[in-house]
């Protein structure tokens, strides 16, 4: 590091002035390198052996990028992949400490006041998309000009890496892959939404193999949006891959519907079984004439290992008419079913024993070649080669059934169905954190220490809010409040006067009325938190006495009760007792304050919420390993305080009990969804 023309200490330089390193890693480094004084190839090898930096960011400093690697709140770790609309990085989002996807679009793709639009739009759509196989999309925005979203991280590749890397796929795979994007393209399809671009490049399959999600739903809409000349080969009119392209989104882009994307996903398993795409051409404007002219590829002329109800299933998928092809999703996803010998048994399918597809109108075109070219589906063959599956499947049914593997579906945020209100269940991934409050916390009381370590196993799901009255009627069928009246206006409000027991049989109920849901997991239930999820939630990350900081915003950020007379009440930060209530007569609605760094409302006041466990005063020394509490006791665990309770009775590490039978106006509960619990 003699010198700025020496390219170690330059390079030195790039690492510490990127900010991606601590002040305690960046002076380690420096040390190590005036003992060693090695090259740059060196310096890069050692940060890569210690683990501070991804090989792509140690490549970015070098080139000078360094400060390209933060966008906003996200430092990315890797990059992904990239298309026509941007690149897709691999993130790490530094509010709430957990890797996505960030898709960052490319600046000129938005440039036009009506692109822009049109992207806020579809994100909000997308945003409200929830399905086992649909990558979720958390969260848009922008830094400067620079336009980004947020996904999931999956970890696995697209299915253009996956036969590039393996060459043509089994059939049982290639039909599951593709049968799982059907049922995320029937989810969009139910939503109003069309994707336009289905390829296999925007089909992830999780390293296992065993999860299939689509990506970059209606992104292919922002490019109607981008100035034409007519012509049907100019970038921003053919919305779509030429590789892959349906015959009536060729001629106009803006008049499809999901039957487009239907011919898109035959086409992409054509490539999955042979690695070739349906057809060959010398530019985007030969291929495009053929994807409008040529009859459907022949699967068995390049695999004739295949089943030949595959091939037909192709040819149906493809056939030029969209009224020829299935009508939706779920018959593809029902077509392809009995080929998925290893397939994971979604409810949602329909019966294993039978092949559900409308077959297209017979052709009266006398030229088989053209007859081909419109999509008329093989009767005899079919019919043959359908009617010795059914008798296959009758045979085999009560075999397969015994003997059909369980996947379990991925662990994601869901929302319960109707029938128990719609509770939004959010996912965290569990870690380690500190339990109690230190001894100097204001308002600290002696059973909330000592404070020590938990490492709490994950993932669970957690409410995104305090369980309303109207979800606790549509589980229970009755309201524990005795006030119709009352009642009858706290629909939105938490459900309170409901004891620990009426809690716990609420989650019992909730468990048996989801049975049956895509995102149920064998030994999982609904239950109330153990004590440990809960501070572990309502910290979100945080060490402060709220998750706020160290005090808390009456309304904004948490709903309590100002006693003047009370110091512990006196961490509120607006100190103008007129402003705040001293009488309240019912909790506020869930969700009308700030929510906490995992997506949480209400973990501070509104109403205090029972746990899981039983209370004892203090907590044992030592680390502890997802802690359940005491084996018994007479009282049971409520925390975070409730509006009757002063501020710093609302506080994450603040704890209070009552007896299982004790109903009060100001207790009520939230869920987990997780492994069962003694």
């Amino acid at each position: 590091m003699s010198s700025a023309a020496d390219p170690t200490a330059a390079f030195f330089a790039n690492i510490r002035d990127s900010g991606l390193l601590p002040p305690t890693q960046v002076n380690d480094l420096g040390v190590w390198i005036s003992a060693s004084r090695p090259d740059v190839q060196g310096l890069a090898r050692e940060i890569n052996r210690r683990g501070w930096l991804t090989a792509f960011q140690i490549r970015e400093i070098f080139k000078g990028h360094g400060a390209e690697l933060k966008v906003g709140r996200y430092v990315l770790l890797e990059l992904l992949g990239e298309g026509g609309m941007g690149r897709v990085y691999k993130a790490h989002d530094t509010r709430l400490h957990r890797n996505v996807a960030l898709k960052i679009i490319r600046k000129e793709k938005l440039k036009h006041p009506a692109a822009e639009t049109r992207f806020k739009v579809e994100i909000e759509a997308l945003a409200k998309m929830k399905h086992p196989n649909v990558v979720e999309v958390f969260n848009a925005d922008q830094v400067g000009d620079t336009h980004y979203y947020e996904m999931e991280y999956v970890d696995g590749a697209d299915l253009t890496r996956l036969v590039r890397e393996r060459g043509a796929l089994p059939v049982v795979a290639a039909c599951e892959y593709i049968r799982q994007a059907a049922l995320g393209l029937q989810h969009a399809h139910e939503k109003g939404l069309v994707h336009r671009d289905i390829k296999p490049s925007n089909i992830l399959v999780s390293r296992n193999g065993q999860v299939v999600k689509l990506v970059d739903l209606g992104l292919a809409r922002l490019k109607e949006s981008e100035p034409q000349d007519g012509r049907v080969t100019q970038e921003g009119f053919v919305i779509g891959t030429p590789d892959f392209l349906a015959p009536e989104q060729a001629r106009n882009p803006m008049a499809v519907d999901i039957r487009a994307d239907i011919y898109s996903l035959g086409g992409t398993l054509y490539y999955l079984l042979t690695g070739k795409v349906p057809y060959d051409g010398a530019n985007p404007t030969e291929k495009l004439v053929k994807h409008c002219t040529d009859p459907p590829p022949s699967l068995l002329a390049t695999r004739p290992d295949a089943p030949p109800l595959v091939d037909q299933i192709i040819q149906w998928c493809m056939a030029k008419p969209a009224e020829a092809r299935p009508q939706t999703p779920q018959q593809l996803a029902q077509a392809l079913q009995p080929f998925c010998v290893a397939a994971g048994a979604a409810e949602s399918d329909g019966p294993r024993s039978s092949v559900v597809f409308r077959l297209p109108p017979q052709t009266t075109s006398a030229d088989p070649i053209r007859r081909r070219s419109e999509g008329g589906f093989p009767w005899s063959y079919a019919l043959v080669a359908l009617g010795g599956l059914v008798v296959l499947a009758i045979l085999g049914y009560g075999l397969y059934l015994g003997f059909k593997p369980t996947v379990e579906p991925p662990v994601e945020s869901f929302t319960t169905s109707d029938k128990s209100g719609g509770i939004k269940m959010i996912k965290l991934d569990g870690g380690t954190f500190a339990m109690g409050s230190s001894d100097n916390e204001p308002g600290r009381r002696e059973d909330e220490g000592p404070r020590h370590p938990v490492a709490l196993g994950g993932p669970f799901l957690i409410s995104a809010t305090e369980i309303t009255h109207s979800q606790y009627l549509q589980v229970m069928g009755r309201s524990p409040t005795k006030s119709a009246q009352i009642a009858a206006r706290a629909q939105d409000r938490p459900v309170e006067w409901v004891s620990w027991d009426e809690a716990n049989d609420c989650c019992a109920k909730l468990t048996e009325i989801e049975r049956g849901q895509p995102w149920v997991r064998k030994g999982w239930a609904f239950r109330l938190p153990t004590e440990a999820e809960w501070e572990y939630a309502a910290r979100a990350g945080t060490e402060t006495p709220f998750v706020f900081g160290t005090e808390i915003e009456y309304e904004k950020q948490g709903f309590f009760h100002w006693d003047e007379a009370d110091p512990r009440g006196r961490l509120a930060s607006d100190r103008d007792p007129a402003k705040l209530p001293k009488d309240a007569r019912f909790p506020s609605e869930v969700g009308k304050t700030a929510p906490n760094n995992f997506g949480l409302f209400d973990m501070h006041g509104n109403v205090a919420e029972w746990c899981l466990d039983w209370y004892r005063p203090g907590y044992p020394g030592g680390d502890a390993d997802h802690p359940s509490g005491p084996a018994d006791g007479d009282k049971r665990v409520i925390r975070g305080g409730s509006f009757r309770s002063s501020a710093t009775e609302t506080r994450s590490a603040a704890r209070a009990a009552l007896r299982p039978t004790e109903r009060r106006d100001d207790v009520g509960f939230r869920v987990v969804y997780a492994p069962v619990r003694p």
